[in-house]
């Protein structure tokens, strides 16, 4: 290598010029090529495998998670035969427990994992001001009414003799229970216990105690076996349910809408289209939900898209007719808003929608009192950051509702004044991620841009020397160059 003492003018506008130029296509190349080196680099660890950066955030929970419950408390039940008074419900609430939950019984099969969640929750009385477990909730006797429900899909005098047996066996129009009993607890209730004692498979009954979660905490079982593509090979496929107990379709629906769809909503596909559709299956339900793209926002610093549900989610087929296979054979297939949910509750006139029948038709609250639904508060959303395809905000929430009916041949419900939807609770599932992981995300954020300015700044600097070569040479400043016009100066002088 030369140095400025020894090299030629020529050599130095070589070395400047080159330089300047090698650097300036180094930036250039850096700038351009970056996003998928990037990109590559993000696919070597982004895939789901044992042991992998992604699994110690997968296996389990990794951001603090609440299941918020608020129960409706039937004010009213002694005015059930009144028609001059419909039946009211109290919105009673928040219960909130923290969500815990752990992959278990791994199994392994690249490009899919199947596993099974074990869910523990615990009441946290400082997040539900002034409740307690042990508060009183009364209800509509929900035995009974599945009971009429079951008597109406055969003759008479079965369904006399179904009458015979919800009279005799403890049936009632209303029940009361506390809160911690309808929801994790259980309680005995004598009509479920006949039920259980039949043995019948038309009456798929495994215990004389029932709550709506009871048997559920701690267990890992309770809702099935999950298998989910790990994004080995095809990120775009990451975190994709694939099977739910060991099967691609439910069962419950008919066609496509049985089929096993959407995410568990904790891994996602990174680098997401902006009008693609994300899905949630929600096993509960034994089906997945829809959010769109509704707006881009900043998120704690991070630019983000927000999904949220709409007037689809609880499609039957009224606005898109490829959801009508949500309407169950042999039974009225609801309105727009709302979805039967009687496949995946033992055929019991169970439905499930927003809260408060938020975004459904208005025949739903016509014949009840004291639900007031409300954008801002039942609505369910989801922010993302869609390059890496990380939740970093999630709030869903539905409500879940019994149909009481008129009903001749049911004595206790024969003289029913209004047909109506009684809410039976709301479930919210709320997470956010700490700062710890919003400090992460950003710095795997950063991986996409500090190549790009790093070029940028190689892309300037080669850019700088082919200038300073151009502006030495436009005023002749390259080193020895005046020495050497001072020499041809004295040459010149001595041969005059």
């Amino acid at each position: 290598m030369c140095c400025c003492n020894c090299c030629s003018v020529r050599q130095q506008k070589i070395w400047v010029f080159g330089l300047g130029a090698f650097t300036g296509i180094v930036g250039l190349v850096m700038i351009t090529a970056w996003p998928s080196i990037a990109k590559s680099f993000m696919y070597s660890f982004l895939p789901l495998a044992p042991n992998s950066f992604m699994y110690k955030r997968w296996v389990t929970t990794p951001a603090p998670v609440y299941s918020t419950f608020y129960l409706f408390n039937w004010t009213n039940p002694e005015d059930l035969n009144n028609d001059k008074v419909k039946p009211n419900f109290q919105q009673v609430g928040p219960y909130t427990f923290s969500d815990y939950k752990v992959k278990e019984d791994l199994d392994w099969q690249q490009p899919q994992v199947t596993y099974y969640g074990r869910r523990v929750w615990h009441f946290i009385s400082e997040k539900s001001p002034g409740q307690s477990l042990d508060d009183i909730i009364i209800t509509p006797h929900f035995p009974t009414v599945t009971a009429a429900q079951y008597a109406r899909k055969y003759r008479r005098i079965v369904r006399k003799i179904i009458n015979f047996a919800v009279n005799r066996e403890g049936g009632g129009t209303y029940m009361k229970h506390t809160a911690g009993e309808s929801l994790f607890d259980g309680y005995y209730d004598s009509l479920i216990d006949f039920a259980e004692q039949l043995h019948s498979p038309l009456l798929p009954f495994y215990s004389s105690n029932f709550g709506w979660f009871y048997g559920r905490n701690n267990s890992k079982t309770a809702e099935g076996s999950f298998t989910i593509h790990t994004g080995h090979k095809d990120l775009s496929l990451m975190g994709e349910m694939l099977k739910w107990n060991g099967s691609d379709h439910t069962g419950y629906y008919q066609g496509e809408c049985g089929r096993v769809n959407g995410s568990t909503g904790e891994l996602w596909a990174p680098f997401r289209k902006w009008d693609e559709t994300i899905s949630i299956f929600l096993s509960d339900a034994a089906r997945y939900f829809n959010f769109y793209a509704k707006k881009k926002m900043s998120h704690r610093g991070i630019n983000s898209w927000r999904y949220e549900t709409d007037e689809r989610t609880f499609d039957n087929g009224q606005l898109a007719p490829d959801t009508e296979c949500f309407c169950v054979t042999k039974r009225d297939c609801p309105m727009n808003g709302v979805v039967d949910y009687s496949p995946a509750a033992y055929h019991a006139p169970i439905y499930m929608s927003h809260p408060h029948f938020y975004l459904t038709d208005p025949s739903y609250r016509e014949n009840t009192t004291g639900l007031s639904p409300n954008a801002t508060e039942h609505g369910m959303y989801l922010v993302m950051e869609p390059t890496l395809g990380i939740p970093l905000k999630v709030m869903g929430q539905v409500m879940v509702s019994v149909l009481v009916q008129r009903d001749e041949d049911i004595d206790l419900l024969n003289n029913v004044a209004y047909n109506h939807y009684a809410p039976l609770f709301v479930l919210q599932m709320h997470a956010e991620l700490d700062d710890d992981l919003i400090s992460l995300i950003k710095v795997g954020l950063t991986l996409f841009n500090i190549g790009r300015y790093i070029g940028i700044g190689i892309l300037i600097a080669g850019l700088a020397l082919i200038i300073l070569g151009l502006c030495l040479t436009r005023h002749n400043k390259w080193h020895k160059n005046d020495k050497e016009s001072i020499v041809d100066g004295n040459k010149s002088i001595k041969s005059t």
